[in-house]
């Protein structure tokens, strides 16, 4: 037998005492450093990074998107910021003809649409709520202004961001969907086309967006509204539904970002904060109340034992979303039930801790649910693009913030004049009618952002999220667990390998080792092996920060993520 070479990577730790920001970009959590070494807090310093991130980021976030944002108060009570985007009011499921015995492989296996409507174009864009979430978490939570949280974002789009390989990479793969979008070809190729590169990366290409840092002055001088009510809104409705597409100017004037309480897990002497709603939030929080049930830290770490229960439990997560998750002021949708403590036992005693078993949803009844609407497909793929930053102050507040466009570049999208690139998030809902997450009028589709808090006694443990669309959720369960099961801090848990659960496989990291790779199928898993240094995007990407015992901060990073960088205050 002969041995082989393997590459490694790592990242090295930063710590803080006034402050830790992780983000996918330097430029983002320059940003978010800056601000805290003003005296501002995590809310403040997030709000900085978000916006920065628009421009550093675009293939995956802007003003034109949404999201959440988790902020732990010392103190005081815990909140969830939804930003998350919505259908306008005249979407309807006619808007998206399917197209004859296909699948889309865009991202989530969806029935494919003629024209792939709801994946690129006018017609996929939902309303944004980018703008208006981290207003309000200033409004609410923050200490300086809206102009002051923009600053760093106005200027980075007027001076322009470097063009690094990854920036060059994530162009290049998207490179003949953006090219059909003049107005976004003019801002994210070259002149003749082609993908900008740096050939001398002391010499890097810089590339700008004078229009959008013109949308972005505006809003810093006159408010959200000014893009809501304003011109920008008037501007990019009128285009939009001129080439199909139902948005209103009155769609933009209504939306709102919200206020909601966490979903709150006990989970082995911690509490994790979540998103409530058609998030993320509901199906880590219930793999992680199974799991509660379970003695992980005694198994260990990355044994199959430990492995087939996670394994388990996300398998009956994912199949109680499938089947129910939709916008529960439109469908009804039994969150309570499934997260209630008779259902979840009444599903845990069904595991067998051997073998394998079948996925399946719970049962209707038994959940009170009065519809028969049909499940969505599970044949589903995986993937996404998305952003994710954590931030933890001095003071112990915390943050984390997931954003998004949906797919990569969105819905490529960028009206003239403007320089936002516009989500797609209408692909998020199910275009096959009669389903729960099917699409309608004013309704808030089932995202994947996942972003959470670990808290334990009154104070934060570690702000946790990733990037990934589906890949999200089990990802930042099992960072849960490295922190509080197996006593990881958490570039070490960050850095662990991982499984990925959100498709009828269960995607191994190969560096788990073979016996306990072939332990999993003998177990009757479906497994597939998967070498992470082929930066395939098997796995979500994380972005963390943790508070150490003695206040010390100290920053978790994806070693896969070339451009992710934590920057810590003293």
């Amino acid at each position: 037998m002969s041995n082989t070479t393997r590459w490694q990577l790592g990242r090295t730790v930063v710590t803080g005492r006034r402050g830790v920001v992780s983000s996918k970009t330097i430029q983002g959590s320059e940003a978010g450093a800056a601000i805290l070494a003003k005296g501002g807090n995590a809310v403040d310093a997030a709000a900085a990074t978000a916006a920065v991130t628009w421009v550093s980021e675009p293939w995956m976030n802007g003003l034109g998107g949404g999201g959440y944002m988790v902020i732990h108060r010392p103190g005081a009570s815990p909140a969830v910021v939804d930003y998350t985007m919505i259908a306008p009011k005249g979407a309807s499921p006619e808007m998206f003809p399917l197209a004859p015995k296909s699948r889309d492989k865009e991202l989530f296996g969806w029935a494919s649409v003629v024209g792939g409507k709801n994946v690129h174009g006018p017609s996929s864009v939902a309303v944004p709520g980018s703008l208006a979430g981290i207003a309000l978490a200033l409004e609410r939570f923050g200490t300086i202004s809206l102009a002051e949280a923009l600053e760093p974002a106005i200027a980075l789009a007027e001076d322009g961001a470097e063009v690094n390989w990854h920036w060059t990479y994530m162009t290049a793969y998207d490179q003949a969907v953006l090219a059909r979008y003049p107005d976004t070809a003019a801002i994210f190729l070259t002149a003749d086309g082609h993908v900008p590169i740096s050939t001398d990366p002391g010499n890097p290409q810089i590339l700008r967006n004078p229009d959008l840092a013109k949308t972005l002055r505006l809003i810093a001088d006159q408010g959200a509204a000014a893009f809501y009510e304003g011109e920008p809104a008037a501007k990019i409705a009128a285009w939009l539904n001129e080439r199909g597409s139902p948005m209103t100017k009155e769609d933009f004037a209504a939306y709102e970002a919200r206020e909601v309480e966490p979903l709150v897990t006990e989970f082995h002497g911690h509490q994790i904060l979540a998103t409530p709603g058609p998030g993320g939030g509901p199906t880590l929080t219930e793999g992680l109340r199974l799991l509660a049930g379970f003695d992980l830290r005694s198994l260990g770490f990355g044994t199959p034992e430990s492995l087939h229960l996670i394994a388990e439990a996300y398998k009956i997560a994912f199949a109680d979303r499938f089947a129910y998750f939709a916008d529960p002021t439109q469908i009804d949708v039994p969150f309570d039930a499934l997260l209630s403590a008779g259902y979840l036992d009444s599903r845990r005693s069904g595991i067998d801790p051997e073998r394998a078993t079948p996925a399946r949803a719970g049962d209707r009844p038994a959940l009170g649910v009065t519809h028969y609407l049909a499940s969505s497909i599970p044949e589903y793929t995986s993937g996404g693009s998305t952003t994710h930053f954590s931030v933890i102050d001095g003071d112990g507040m915390a943050v984390s913030n997931t954003q998004t466009l949906l797919s990569g570049w969105g819905s490529r999208v960028v009206v003239p004049g403007t320089g936002v690139v516009l989500n797609n998030g209408m692909m998020w809902f199910d275009p096959e009618p009669g389903r729960p997450n099917s699409v309608g009028p004013g309704k808030r589709p089932v995202a994947n952002m996942s972003p959470a808090v670990v808290v334990k006694d009154g104070e934060a443990v570690t702000a946790i999220g990733a990037s990934g669309g589906r890949r999200i959720i089990s990802t930042i369960a099992q960072l849960a667990i490295n922190v509080i099961d197996h006593d990881m801090e958490i570039q070490a848990a960050t850095d662990a390998p991982r499984i990925e659960l959100s498709t009828p496989e269960v995607v191994v990291s190969d560096r788990f080792g073979q016996a306990t790779i072939d332990a999993l199928i003998a177990k009757g898993h479906p497994v597939r092996t998967v070498d992470e240094t082929q930066f395939g995007g098997a796995f979500a990407s994380p972005a963390n920060v943790q508070r150490r015992p003695d206040g010390t901060l100290v920053s978790g990073i994806d070693a896969y993520y070339f451009p992710a960088t934590a920057i810590g205050v003293d």
